[in-house]
Parts: structure tokens; sequence; C-alpha cells
């Protein structure tokens, strides 16, 4: 039950983008240990952009326009951007075979993105330039993607591609087990580098009152307070769909690999969606968690709560269209086929 799920202990763990101290809640002495933690610096490749930052409203979308109205802004943050692409560090892998798709070399990738998949990969059936008649569900590495209906194919494909290579450089930065905090600061560090714009954000931790707690009795408390009940149900009929998969399917495997080690683990829920006015943004949620118990499908482990701290964070980003266009390219350069072994589409969502 949601209801016996309770958000405790919540701090500041970023400033705001505009420079100002962040509004912080009492603190705990449970967040001593991370109480310094704070980002304060949101672009590492340059500091040219700081009167474009987001105002400490957290109006993102205001934050977009006021960028989008600067032209001089525009062609600075994507050289800078593309800079900060080339030389960013994410693990490499060669021409891959995956079991039950054919081998995909690297520059077939890089030409034709997920179209190297297969023809039984749902994504497939995405049509690049046209609104997604349904809702979907995919799986990103170590993140539930879900999509409101009527998001264009190639912005639902530019979430999942620019999301994947923050998870990517992520994990050649930080261990996502022992280090969760520093992965997701970092993870969303990368997305402010490439065209995404980012309000001040924090962690808080979750506990429950009852002995025994599901993941995903938490995950609904967490995303209930930022998401609409649309995307609730999307994400709800997306955890249905994974569940009913078999064990071994490529989709399980790739969930589980990426967001749990033994009694620890870090992962995502998102929900994306596009404005009549081609605005596209996403409602992020993170969550780490350690126990003493051994892990395998996260989201319906019946945890013990007093050997469980979890913790969580969620916010609202939305993407500079007129950057990410220019950066498209590049971001799919570096991917290669990685996607391969990080991404596959979930079968039709039982809503």
């Amino acid at each position: 039950m949601t209801d016996a799920i309770e958000e405790t202990s919540v701090r500041s763990t970023r400033q705001a983008t505009s420079g100002a101290p962040a509004n912080a809640e009492p603190q705990t002495s449970s967040d001593e240990a991370t109480r310094s933690r704070t980002v304060r610096t949101p672009y590492s490749s340059s500091t040219k952009f700081a009167d474009k930052k987001v105002p400490r409203s957290g109006d993102v979308e205001a934050a977009l326009q006021e960028q989008l109205q600067d032209d001089r802004y525009t062609e600075m943050r994507v050289q800078t951007s593309q800079e900060y692409i080339e030389s960013l560090a994410i693990p490499n892998y060669g021409d891959r075979w995956v079991p039950g798709f054919k081998l995909i070399p690297v520059g077939l990738a890089r030409e034709f993105g997920l179209a190297g998949l297969g023809d039984d990969d749902p994504l497939e059936e995405i049509e690049i330039d046209e609104p997604t008649p349904e809702p979907v569900g995919a799986v990103n590495g170590n993140a539930v993607a879900t999509f409101v209906e009527g998001i264009k194919g190639q912005h639902l494909f530019d979430v999942l591609n620019s999301t994947l290579l923050a998870q990517l450089a992520s994990n050649m930065k930080f261990d996502r087990e022992s280090q969760p905090v520093e992965w997701t600061k970092y993870y969303v560090r990368v997305l402010e580098n490439i065209a995404w714009v980012v309000p001040e954000f924090s962690f808080f931790n979750l506990r429950s009152r009852e002995t025994r707690f599901s993941m995903d009795s938490a995950i609904l408390k967490v995303i209930r307070a930022i998401m609409t009940q649309r995307q609730v149900d999307i994400v709800e009929a997306s955890f249905e769909a994974l569940q009913g998969l078999n064990a071994n399917d490529r989709r399980v495997t790739i969930f589980r690999r990426n967001s749990v080690e033994n009694n620890a683990g870090n992962f995502a829920v998102d929900s994306a969606g596009e404005s009549a006015a081609g605005l596209v943004s996403m409602k992020l949620c993170a969550f780490d968690f350690t126990t003493d118990e051994s892990v395998t499908d996260v989201l319906w482990w019946r945890f013990n709560s007093g050997s469980t701290r979890l913790r969580a964070t969620r916010t609202t980003v939305v993407l500079n269209d007129q950057v990410y266009d220019r950066l498209r390219q590049p971001i799919l350069d570096k991917l290669g086929n990685r996607g391969l072994d990080f991404l596959a589409g979930l079968p039709d969502l039982p809503i």
C-alpha cells in the first residue's frame, strides 16, 4: 500500500541554477554524511551560460523560452555541447552479437540507430516523423522509460538516446551501487550539457510503516507527486508488461543487470511527453537503495523495512530542441551500437 510509504528527511542537494541558494527544508541528523554533496555548477565544460540558467522558481519552461530567444546563446551552447560530447568518456564496445539478433556493425548502428535491432522490437514500429498513437514503454538500461501518446517518434528516440548517453557516462564516472548520489548528480549534469534544461532537485528518504514493502508501492508514492494520473497509469501498465515477460527475456535481463547488484542498486522511472507546441518534457524519478538481502527483481521485491535504506529524487526537465537538433548525430555517433545492450521496447501496454 502506498499509504504506508512516507517521505522523510528532505534536503537540498543542488543550488538553484541561478546561483542563489536553494530553499532547503529542515535537515535531520541522518543527512549529515551527505549534506555537503551540493552541486554548485551545472555545466562542467563551460560557464558561458550563467545568465541562462533556471531561476529559483524552477520554471524550466520559462528558462527554455528565454534560451530560444537568444541566437547567440544557442550557437554557443551547440558548440560547447558538441565539444562536451566528443570528450565524454563512456564504455567502449565494438561490433556486437546479441542473442536473438543479428550482428550489428558500429557503422550501421551509427547510421540507422535502433533500426539494427530487428523486426521483433516494438520500438521498430514507431514512425520517426509521426506522433505515437498509443503510449509507449521501454527499458533503457536502469530506467523504465514511458511515453504519453502523441510524442513525435523522433523526440521519443531523442529522449532514449540522450538519457542512455548520460547513463553510460555516469557508469564510467561512478559506481552505481556504492556512489548512487554522485552517479545521479553526474547523470543530470550530462543531461544539462546535451540540451536538457534542469531545475534544482533534492534527495529524500523513503520508509514504510509496514514490516515489509514492495518497491513498486514506493515508486508509486514518489511519482504521484509529480506525474499526471495518465502518466502514472502508463507507468503501472509498463510495470505490468515487464512483469509479464519471461524471466530470461532480453528486456528483463537489461533492467535487472543495470538496476541491481546483490543488495544495492539504483534505477529510474521516467515519463516523457510532448505538448501541442512541440515542447518535450520529462518527469524524472530516480531511486537508490541498500538492504541486507540479495535482490533480483527489484520492482517487485518485498523489502525488509528495518534493514533497507531507500532514497529518491524527482524533477521535471525540458529539452531545448533547437540545440538538440544539432547534437542528435554527434550523440548517435558517440553511442554507436551500444543501444543493443541497453534499449528495448516493451510489448503493447495493457492500458
